[in-house]
């Protein structure tokens, strides 16, 4: 199965809940837990993050089947990723090299980073941490004080467009920055 099938599969998550959590509950954590382990094996490496992920994800599925497979806590799914990316964030911060640092290599394999260039790095993860942590608490609102309707619109929708607006609005400021800065030739 290729990554765009399974992603486009992660994305009908929220619409799948909507459409199936009063009445087949059990199938909805039960395809919850085929995406994620569908999403680590097109991801093709299985590191100690992509086992703790999967780790976490089961203990999710098993909590969700346990206590009922009922609303909150399938929905609390996106509050979860949310809050895993924004610790995950902190966390290297706190042990460098960044997030954003650390994903770079895929953008732009053959590219040294200056000390400039990891500082802004920093930055971009501390800003994407804000991002998780107020998506999150969107999401958790959603879960707690609104209808399953605006759950899925906010969660398989909107939460995607802003995550795609931050993602091109920082590449576009990527490319002016470098743009101003590079050495003038002459």
């Amino acid at each position: 199965m290729s990554r765009l099938a399974v992603g486009l599969a992660t994305l009908s998550y929220p619409f799948l809940v909507y459409a199936y959590i009063e009445s087949h509950p059990g199938l909805v954590v039960a395809l919850l837990g085929v995406l994620g382990g569908l999403r680590l094996a097109v991801a093709g490496k299985l590191d100690r993050g992509s086992l703790l992920a999967l780790l976490g994800l089961a203990a999710f599925c098993a909590v969700a089947w346990w206590v009922g497979t009922r609303f909150a806590v399938v929905k609390l799914y996106p509050v979860c990723v949310s809050m895993a990316a924004a610790t995950y964030g902190l966390w290297t911060l706190a042990h460098p090299p960044s997030a954003a640092e650390r994903f770079a290599p895929l953008w732009a394999p053959n590219e040294q980073l200056d000390e400039r260039a990891k500082a802004y790095m920093r930055r971009v993860t501390a800003v994407w941490i804000a991002f998780f942590i107020g998506n999150g608490s969107v999401a958790a609102y959603t879960t707690a004080w609104t209808s399953t309707g605006v759950w899925a619109i906010y969660n398989g929708f909107v939460s995607y467009v802003l995550m795609g607006l931050l993602f091109a609005g920082e590449y576009l400021f990527r490319i002016w920055r470098r743009t101003r800065h590079r050495p003038s030739t002459g």
